[in-house]
């Protein structure tokens, strides 16, 4: 499985301390590098994410930019979420990593396959990365993802929790 990372799943992920696990999910990553500006921008050491990407670990991900159809940039989304479209568009079978609605319709209309940050809790509560995914749910609303009260018993149910 290839995922192509947007920035705002990257940054709640590092905050909630789950990164590594999540990315034990796949053996493919992709950050376009208009994502890894964007996360790194701030270079606050207290930055999780951009501290993340600035490990060599990291670095292998980070990919060059691909050109953005005339398509993508109608929808008017930012340079991160473009990217990531783009990026997934030339991987047939690749998964944009995407929460903005916008850029998920985007993909959608591109028939791009999604998830967002709580379909990546799903999946590895799936593939019994994480045992439950309660705390992991919690972590990531403390690190400041909002999520309605009827989203997170959704996500829950669809959890077996």
């Amino acid at each position: 499985m290839t995922l192509v990372f947007n920035a705002s799943p990257l940054i709640i992920l590092a905050k909630a301390g789950l990164l590594d696990q999540i990315l034990s999910l796949t053996d493919r990553v992709f950050i376009p590098r208009p994502v890894a500006s964007e996360i790194t921008r701030c270079n606050a050491p207290s930055d999780a994410a951009s501290a993340w990407l600035n490990s060599l670990a990291a670095q292998t991900f980070i990919a060059a930019p691909v050109e953005t159809s005339d398509f993508v940039t109608a929808w008017g989304l930012g340079v991160g979420e473009s990217s990531v479209i783009s990026m997934a568009e030339t991987m047939p079978g690749s998964i944009a990593v995407l929460d903005d609605l916008a850029a998920r319709r985007c993909a959608g209309a591109l028939q791009i396959n999604v998830v967002g940050t709580l379909g990546l809790l799903l999946m590895a509560k799936n593939a019994a990365i994480i045992p439950s995914i309660r705390g992991p749910l919690d972590a990531i609303i403390s690190a400041g993802l909002f999520i309605s009260r009827r989203h997170v018993a959704e996500i829950l149910k669809q959890a077996g929790e």
